[in-house]
């Protein structure tokens, strides 16, 4: 009787756990611009806006360049962080405005070298940025419906190993 209810219970947590995954899902806002020379692709995150600067034709990482961006009229610098290769802006008086849900213009002025390039690129935010929603980890519905039933197919499997075995059949 008692594996009747863990399979009903594994059922039904298959059956919630997809429509729960669809409402919590949040794209995590990006930005990406593109030249000839380089490319920019940034994430907005709690932390600050990362932003990963590469050569376009070959897509070697451009390291320890000179980088900022602009948005409404406001400049601040990025900062690269040599560990991670990637550049950070955390001014948070500047990231406020881009935290709002809406499309923000941003450009980006690169001074790498001899070379310099000036990028443009639109900022998508769908929802307000919380610590909920910049986890990194969203499980999809589907694929969360597949775990359970996965799970759901092994604990029956094991209940029926374990019924022969009681009954005295071949196991």
């Amino acid at each position: 009787m008692t594996i009747k209810k863990h399979l009903l219970a594994g059922l039904t947590a298959a059956l919630l756990l997809p429509a729960l995954a669809a409402e919590t899902a949040v794209p995590l806002p990006v930005v990406v611009a593109e030249s000839e020379a380089f490319e920019i692709v940034g994430r907005l995150e709690q932390n600050g806006l990362i932003l990963h600067v590469d050569r376009a034709p070959s897509n070697a990482p451009v390291l320890a360049a000179t980088l900022s961006a602009e948005a409404s009229g406001q400049e601040v610098a990025a900062q690269f962080r040599p560990a991670s290769g990637d550049y950070l802006i955390d001014d948070a008086a500047w990231l406020k405005s881009l935290r709002v849900p809406g499309e923000h213009a941003l450009s980006f002025t690169l001074l790498a070298g001899e070379e310099n390039d000036l990028l443009s690129a639109d900022l998508v935010v769908q929802a307000p940025l919380t610590a909920e929603n910049t986890s990194g980890f969203v499980l999809s519905p589907w694929r969360g419906g597949l775990l359970l039933l996965g799970i759901g197919l092994l604990g029956a499997f094991w209940g029926w190993r374990r019924m022969l075995t009681r009954r005295g059949g071949a196991a």
